[in-house]
């Protein structure tokens, strides 16, 4: 009898071949961080999402940044002090851009004028300064900044402030951002649009990160996102997975689950040039025909709190007294009724991530049962921010993130900080009186009083609904138990990685 070891082979290489996958070490000198969306560029100038930013400041110095635990400190700053309307910064040595040319003096003070050029998204936060003044040789390492008057937001708002190449820049203009060389801790080694890989610089002058690759797998479908975290193919994922999720990996015991208050507040931006979007009343029955605690209850898995202003919780300058709007359905449908828009048609624009548009089908749903024609439309993040940018909208749920000084809120809200004067008004909010506050918040230098103003500043915001604070995020974060000395950073940045790295599998049979 003639025998046939054909099949048999092949039930042996099925079995063989997930086994082999399931058996697959995971590289020790990589760490691999999973996004939800692209950045919009990594051209620091003009990084203004939060996936941008947070690259940036492993690709580009500062002299100070924001830290992790919400205090401001120094990058390629080593110290600083400040007097008579000046700040002089003392530099640290030996700073090079990641292609291994010198940063120079010049440099410096050309990274200062771009980011206060007009083209800049970030030169109303940095108006204050008069003059620059830089040295970087032998004779001295420093910067100074002459103010025109005090200004107690700078620190701040330096964090962004990314010290550029002028050479490179001058010669790629804008493909810049293709190929970004920058004195940071870290240097770009290849990006696509699915993956951005990013090198340790071991030699560097302030920060030597413990792994030697960080790789940022960009990843826009929710549940792929989550099904890779659940096999071990990501090692590190920041606040990136669908709250209902969180259990399912909590039970499988392969992961750090770190859960901390944070920066991000989800709200709904409203455009306000809309006729209907105008009128105060209309924003406020939209806000109480919203209940929040129900889509934090059954929808968000209690990762969240109601909100009520831009800055959150943790925040010293937090405004403790507002309350959130009580959800009452009737009383916003009499108003609604009473300003006649009952019927008046309006859209929700989410990105297609699936939780924005799952949350959005749940407000859409709560807002058409106080007798709203509304409804959602759901774009490619790069379409939708572009959207938002241009005012293409009515209605779009949005989140801002990392917000730790409270002059945010003139960035936000002031009536000069539009998209067209590269600003982040984007509803088009003018309100004379806030703009006074603001204004005036940037001059007072006692903390305590700061403090007072800036309550002002939420109550008047709170009372007048530019836009509807929705809920506080719950930070998430999620890292294999093979990553060691991760330390959840609580801006949100990618801080975590100059100290965490994977420890080397062991061997398996």
């Amino acid at each position: 009898m003639r025998v046939s070891f054909f099949p048999a082979l092949l039930v042996g290489l099925a079995l063989a071949l997930p086994a082999c996958k399931r058996g697959a070490k995971s590289d020790p000198n990589t760490l691999v961080i999973a996004l939800g969306a692209s950045p919009n560029t990594l051209d620091p100038r003009f990084a203004t999402d939060a996936s941008g930013q947070r690259l940036s400041g492993l690709l580009f110095s500062s002299l100070v940044r924001m830290g992790p635990n919400l205090r401001v400190k120094g990058e390629a700053a080593s110290h600083w002090e400040y007097k008579d309307k000046v700040y002089m910064f003392h530099l640290v040595h030996k700073l090079e851009f990641s292609d291994g040319t010198p940063v120079t003096a010049e440099d410096i003070a050309f990274s200062f004028e771009q980011f206060r050029s007009s083209r800049s998204p970030f030169n109303s936060a940095l108006r204050s300064i008069e003059s620059v003044d830089v040295r970087y040789d032998e004779s001295g390492k420093w910067v100074k900044l002459r103010l025109r008057e005090f200004d107690a937001t700078l620190l701040a708002n330096l964090s962004p402030v990314k010290i550029l190449p002028k050479a490179r820049i001058l010669s790629s203009g804008d493909d810049f951002a293709r190929v970004p060389i920058g004195s940071g801790p870290f240097r770009l080694v290849s990006q696509s649009n699915n993956e951005i890989r990013l090198e340790a610089r071991k030699t560097h002058a302030y920060a030597t990160p413990k792994t030697q690759f960080a790789n940022f797998k960009i990843i826009r479908d929710d549940n792929t996102r989550f099904l890779k975290t659940y096999k071990g193919e990501i090692d590190i994922i920041q606040s990136e997975l669908p709250t209902q999720k969180i259990a399912t990996l909590e039970k499988k015991g392969d992961f750090q689950i770190f859960k901390y208050p944070g920066l991000a507040m989800t709200y709904m931006l409203l455009n306000l040039r809309d006729p209907v979007l105008k009128d105060l009343r209309v924003r406020q029955a939209l806000s109480h025909a919203i209940s929040r605690d129900e889509i934090i209850q059954f929808k968000l898995e209690g990762l969240a709190t109601p909100a009520t202003s831009i800055l959150t919780p943790v925040n010293p300058f937090f405004h403790p007294d507002l309350k959130t709007p009580v959800f009452d359905l009737n009383a916003a449908r009499a108003v609604l009724q009473q300003a006649s828009v009952a019927g008046h048609a309006l859209t929700l624009k989410t990105s297609n991530s699936q939780t924005a548009i799952e949350n959005g089908k749940v407000l859409v749903h709560q807002l058409q049962q106080a007798g709203l024609n509304i409804q959602q439309q759901s774009f490619e993040w790069g379409t939708f921010y572009g959207d938002i940018q241009k005012g293409n909208f009515q209605l779009a749920t949005m989140r801002w993130v990392g917000s730790v000084d409270p002059d945010i809120y003139r960035m936000a809200l002031h009536t000069h900080e539009t998209p067209e004067n590269s600003g982040r008004n984007r509803g088009h909010y003018s309100n004379s009186k806030l703009d006074r506050l603001l204004e005036e918040g940037r001059r007072i230098s006692d903390e305590d009083a700061r403090i007072r103003h800036y309550r002002e500043v939420q109550r008047l915001v709170f009372e007048d609904l530019p836009f509807i604070p929705l809920w506080y995020d719950t930070e998430v974060a999620v890292v294999h138990k093979r990553v060691k000395d991760y330390q959840p950073p609580r801006n949100g940045d990618f801080s975590a990685l100059l100290t965490a790295y994977k420890e080397p599998e062991p061997p398996r049979d």
